[in-house]
């Protein structure tokens, strides 16, 4: 019966033993895989930041029409420059004109 009682010790030592190496492996394994998911999160954001630079660099600047108040692109408008300096965009040729003929101290330019 002694060596029945030291086997059963045994046993239990063992599983016990292999339950918590079972349970820190585990540990170690899920570990990694948050590493790897917070590493591919950083790449992920990466790729948003680089986005979101392209996105800004392409950002329309957008100017105000003098006669009509539209709103245009600036690289699409008309403009006429004053004798000040001052620039008045426009968003169509007719618009410009209109503008040109209300204010006859304006030169177009």
């Amino acid at each position: 019966m002694n060596t029945f009682v030291q086997f059963v010790w045994i046993l239990a030592l063992y599983m016990l033993v292999s339950r918590v190496f079972g349970k820190i492996v585990q540990a170690g394994a899920n570990s990694s895989k948050e590493n790897e998911r917070t590493v591919n999160g950083l790449e992920k954001n990466e790729d948003l930041a680089k986005e979101i630079r392209t996105q800004s660099e392409s950002i329309i600047e957008v100017v105000k029409d003098a006669y009509c108040e539209a709103y245009i692109p600036k690289e699409k408008a008309y403009q006429v420059i004053d004798e000040d300096g001052t620039v008045h965009y426009f968003c169509s040729w007719d618009c410009r004109q209109k503008y040109i003929q209300a204010h006859e101290h304006i030169k177009a330019s």
